[in-house]
């Protein structure tokens, strides 16, 4: 993983932010960190060699090395974290659906536990532009429909009502094209009073956009 990764791993992998993120987005019910519980991809991949595909357990960690897996009692939040993103987006998502559910079958055993959870996909898309879903979508022959977080289509307003760790972070992804908005937001109080790990990904972020 690169340094990137590593702060996305951090900060969005953190029950607190998911919670946050599907609550403000997704949720119509108020969802409690401490009910997240974290669930091993690992199983996933390995069903879905069990069917076939030939992508590897490496290859397959890889691709999904943003993707974040919580379980609740009642369903799954799955947050992946995108900062480029191609027409093949439906088909990944729809990959791991179908591997979750088919491990949920044969592996966990859930029919004798009142059956499958329903799982929220939630696609954030971290770049100061907007994903042309639909325009991508008309090019694909997968009807797939998933949750997308676009911090370019967050507005101001909205992002004041998200805690100031997370409405920093999508607020400077927002700007990061943006030279002299980058650096006002960085001279703000509100950016010194951020955690660590909240200020480390906005440090990595920007480095990234910088070498782009």
């Amino acid at each position: 993983m690169n340094d990137l990764d590593n702060a996305i791993r951090d900060y969005f992998g953190q029950p607190e932010v998911i919670a946050e993120l599907f609550n403000r987005f997704v949720l119509n019910v108020e969802l409690n960190p401490s009910e997240l519980s974290p669930v091993d991809k690992t199983l996933i991949f390995n069903k879905l060699i069990d069917y076939g595909s030939k992508l590897t357990l490496e290859k397959f960690q890889h691709i999904y090395r943003n993707l974040f897996l919580m379980k609740t009692e009642k369903f799954y939040c799955a947050l992946l974290i995108e900062t480029e993103i191609s027409n093949v987006l439906p088909i990944k998502l729809c990959l791991f659906e179908s591997g979750l559910y088919a491990t949920e079958i044969e592996t966990w055993n859930c029919m004798n536990n009142g059956g499958l959870l329903p799982c929220y996909t939630v696609v954030l898309y971290l770049s100061p532009e907007h994903y042309h879903l639909r325009e991508t979508a008309n090019d694909s022959p997968y009807d797939y429909i998933f949750y997308m977080i676009e911090p370019a289509e967050i507005s101001d307003g909205t992002m004041a009502e998200l805690s100031e760790d997370l409405g920093g972070v999508l607020q400077f992804v927002k700007i990061s094209n943006n030279a002299e908005k980058k650096q006002e937001f960085l001279a703000n109080e509100v950016y010194a009073r951020m955690g660590d790990l909240a200020k480390r990904f906005i440090k990595c972020f920007s480095d990234c956009m910088i070498t782009q």
